[in-house]
């Protein structure tokens, strides 16, 4: 029999070329075990039952393939919070959590002048966006949309365990389906080239591509948003959009030719702009 000591280290082995192996190993052992990762440091000298070393195995081999640890676990921690995913879904990644922040910081800005903000969250996936949002913050009027009614099943699912009361969801090809206006208009839309998720193609990469694509400048659903956001923006609304780190200067100029003002962008973790986000102007 197998102790669990010695199943990590053989799959940290096997993981070794991966860029956290003994991360993955252990991650993928304490989901095959249902413990956490602090239960199976105390369980090195436990016995794992052959069934279950099997299991551990074939995680292994399905990570080694360049399968993501979040599908396999079917769960993505996002903001402090478990979300479900498979491949219906992108897997939330920590550069959304700083789109999120300055949302954040938006509505804590706001609210000393408007309360119930309504807010709008384009192509949410997951739910992992719109859900944090009404998880942190109850009082805000919050719609989320995507073209995809397998992804809204997903966020559908993350809402019902995640939240006190469902999001109003919405199928939408972008605004297509969407009326009214909102204060806050908030997406992470595709925003890879064409090239780039050819290249991701190639290696069966396994989350939806139209998830992913943005064209062949990775900029075509950006140039979309901005555009038809301003109708949808109360006076005053602001859009906040993620996207690459090199496309954030070509970002501000649609978004400023498009008429919206105070543009700005905030950096991600590591210090490089990842989120862009501008004004609709007063009218008097």
């Amino acid at each position: 029999m197998t102790t669990v000591r010695e199943a990590l280290v053989g799959g940290t082995r096997r993981l070794a070329n991966l860029e956290t192996p003994f991360l993955d190993a252990a991650l993928l052992l304490s989901h095959t075990l249902g413990i956490n990762k602090e239960k199976l440091i105390a369980s090195y000298p436990d016995t794992i039952p052959l069934s279950a070393m099997h299991e551990f195995n074939n995680h292994v081999t399905k990570r080694l393939s360049g399968y993501p640890i979040s599908y396999i676990r079917r769960k993505k921690e996002f903001f402090g919070l478990p979300f479900y995913v498979d491949e219906r879904v992108l897997v939330p990644r920590p550069d959304t959590e700083t789109l999120v922040e300055e949302v954040l910081k938006h509505i804590h800005a706001k609210s000393g002048t408007k309360k119930n903000l309504q807010v709008l969250d384009i192509g949410t996936g997951t739910g992992c966006i719109a859900i944090t949002l009404k998880h942190l913050q109850p009082q805000l009027q919050l719609t989320a949309t995507d073209i995809s009614k397998s992804a809204l099943a997903v966020c559908t699912l993350n809402s019902r365990h995640l939240l006190t009361e469902p999001l109003k969801l919405i199928e939408s090809d972008l605004f297509a389906a969407i009326s009214g206006t909102f204060d806050i208009i908030v997406s992470n839309p595709p925003y890879l080239t064409s090239r780039e998720v050819a290249q991701m193609q190639e290696k069966h990469w396994p989350e939806p591509m139209t998830a992913l694509e943005g064209g062949q400048d990775g900029l075509e659903t950006i140039r979309i948003l901005i555009n038809e956001a301003y109708d949808h923006l109360a006076e005053e609304g602001a859009l906040f959009l993620e996207a690459g780190i090199e496309q954030i200067s070509a970002i501000e100029e649609i978004f400023l030719s498009r008429g919206y003002q105070e543009i700005n962008s905030y950096p991600d973790l590591s210090g490089r702009n990842r989120v862009v986000s501008g004004y609709k102007p007063y009218v008097k």
